[in-house]
């Protein structure tokens, strides 16, 4: 009983909040909610903007700061760490350009160079300079003649530049003292009564006199104006006198350019005689010629168009035409990235050949010349230009050109009645003209590693075709240049050139009073041997204004000439100093 009333009251206080719950359930009642109007959509909430939704953006939001806490680690340790030193700047070894410098060599072979040069600033506008220089070669061993060289240069020139303008003015003498040493060394020269060594004077003595000006104007209509006049004289009383001068005048024309090219040119000629007669000869010679061409120059393609009309006047030659009309073509294409250039020229010309080219270019042609003007009628390359990367470049042409009055360089026969006149004796090369044709291909790579450090190699084969199928004289079918450039180290620069010329045929004329029938044939023809050489120079620059230098020319062939018999020192040697300095006036 007494469990029954526990457990009936503690049933009782257990009850009471679910009475009480329930009690409050009933007290909360009903709502009811009416919708009076329903939405109906307006089309102004159309054009309303709609705000997108923002997401937290990591790089602008603040960073969680993190502590670390570091629990330290005894550990054994030999590491001693050095103190901070400050760094030593080292200054940079400035160089300086003196205006003028004079050096001088001594060699083998009796052989010797001075030059001297300077550049003198007048005022910020003008500056003089003046240029001298003497280099002599001994004589070869075994010549019958006397065979040594020498030159003698002197040149004053003056410079005028403004911001629009510029003015090159340049006084030059240059005199070239050769031989004409070049005897057939197969001969018995003792059986020849006319040949008289011991009498002969064999020296030739090419003076050469210009006085050149040139004008470059960088805004206006005249955009180049040069004006030339040469005077050759030599040991045998010849004279010659040029006088050229030609303008450029650059017009607009649609964002591209016209030119117009006027240029004269005067040729004056005498020799006191003829090599067959005893006739003076003498040449009057003369053009005028107007060049006109359209010029485009874009990112990717370069154009030049255009014809020349020349007129020429003067001694009167057989079948020459009053006026010659020749067009003229440029064009390159830069494709993709530039790294492929494909190019063609073509144009045509009239040449006024000269004594004075004629000497330049083989020193031992004879004082008594047939000078004719060459029809230059068809000139082309068809090539392209490679740049593959890495200073390296490219370059694959062919060739094709064909002249009229073409000049070549053939031996003289030997003069009995010579007179003890020294290029009477076969040594001479007189010019002989015929129509030509030339055709070749031409390679060129260079590699260039840095500014002082390239090098280059340019090989040319040619095929020559005359009218008639005969030989043309002098002419080699191979052509190897090279070229290097190096710095070794911070003062030492090397310079090397290599040139090669392939066979080539000639003439050899054999004296008629060693031939038992004076009526049988005293001219063959032989093969010229090639011809190779190698010229160096190594440059140690001490300090600023002393240099120490050697020069080095060597031929590695059997001939070591480029026309036969006239053979050169196979091997020279030169050292010597230069010194830099300044003039201030």
């Amino acid at each position: 009983m007494k469990y029954n009333k526990i457990f009936i009251v503690f049933y009782f206080f257990m009850s009471l909040p679910i009475l009480a719950q329930e009690e409050e359930k009933d007290d909360l009642g009903t709502q009811e909610v009416t919708v009076v109007r329903s939405y109906n959509p307006s089309l102004k909430s159309v054009f309303k903007i709609r705000t997108n939704p923002e997401i937290d953006d990591s790089l602008v939001q603040k960073k969680i700061k993190v502590d670390y806490t570091f629990e330290p680690v005894p550990v054994v340790s030999t590491f001693v760490p050095n103190k901070a030193t400050p760094l030593k700047l080292q200054r940079r070894e400035s160089s300086f350009f003196h205006n003028s410098y004079v050096m001088g060599g001594l060699g083998n072979q009796s052989s010797s160079q001075f030059n001297f040069s300077t550049m003198v600033p007048l005022d910020r506008m003008q500056s003089i300079g003046l240029e001298f220089l003497y280099n002599k070669v001994g004589p070869i061993d075994k010549t019958v003649l006397n065979s040594d060289q020498k030159r003698t240069s002197f040149n004053l020139l003056h410079q005028y530049k403004q911001n629009n303008m510029r003015v090159d003015s340049d006084l030059r003498f240059d005199r070239q003292g050769h031989n004409f040493f070049g005897q057939y060394d197969d001969l018995d020269w003792t059986n020849i009564s006319s040949f008289r060594p011991d009498v002969i004077d064999p020296s030739q003595n090419l003076n050469y006199l210009s006085i050149r000006s040139r004008w470059q104007w960088y805004d206006g209509l005249f955009n180049k104006v040069n004006f030339n006049t040469h005077i050759t004289t030599d040991s045998f009383d010849s004279s010659e006198h040029i006088v050229k001068i030609n303008t450029q005048m650059r017009i607009p024309f649609f964002n591209q350019y016209l030119e117009l090219i006027p240029h004269i040119e005067l040729i004056n000629t005498n020799f006191v005689r003829g090599y067959y007669d005893e006739q003076a000869l003498s040449y009057s010679k003369g053009m005028g010629r107007l060049e006109f061409q359209f010029l485009n120059i874009g990112r990717k393609l370069k154009l030049r168009l255009g014809a020349k009309g020349i007129y020429p006047f003067g001694d009167a030659e057989e079948d020459d035409p009053a006026f010659f009309v020749y067009p003229k073509a440029e064009i390159s294409y830069k494709a993709g990235s530039g790294k492929l250039v494909p190019f063609l020229n073509y144009n045509g010309g009239y040449d006024l050949n000269s004594f004075t080219s004629f000497s330049l270019e083989n020193p031992y042609v004879a004082p008594t010349l047939a000078i004719k003007a060459t029809e230059v009628n068809h000139y082309g390359d068809l090539g392209l230009k490679a740049y593959p990367g890495s200073g390296l470049s490219l370059k694959f042409n062919a060739h094709y050109s064909q002249s009229d009055n073409f000049p070549l360089f053939k031996r003289l026969p030997y003069d009995d009645n010579n007179q003890d006149v020294a290029y009477r004796l076969s040594n001479a090369y007189e010019v002989v003209y015929d129509s030509v044709e030339k055709m070749g291909i031409v390679t060129q790579i260079e590699m260039r590693f840095s500014e002082y450090n390239k090098i280059s190699l340019e090989t040319g084969y040619y095929e020559y075709k005359r009218k008639g199928d005969q030989k043309v004289w002098n002419l080699p079918s191979l052509k190897i240049d090279l070229n290097a450039n190096f710095r070794l180290g911070k003062k030492i620069f090397f310079q090397a050139s290599g040139h090669y010329i392939g066979d080539r045929d000639s003439v050899k004329n054999i004296p008629v009073s060693l031939i038992e029938n004076s009526s049988g044939n005293y001219q063959t023809i032989e093969s010229v041997g090639s011809v190779f050489s190698i010229a160096s120079s190594i440059t140690w620059k001490i300090n600023d204004q002393w240099d120490l230098f050697y020069e080095g020319n060597m031929i590695l062939s059997d001939n070591t000439s480029r026309w036969a018999y006239y053979q050169n020192q196979s091997q020279l040697h030169l050292g010597g100093i230069r010194y830099k300095f300044d003039i201030n006036l």
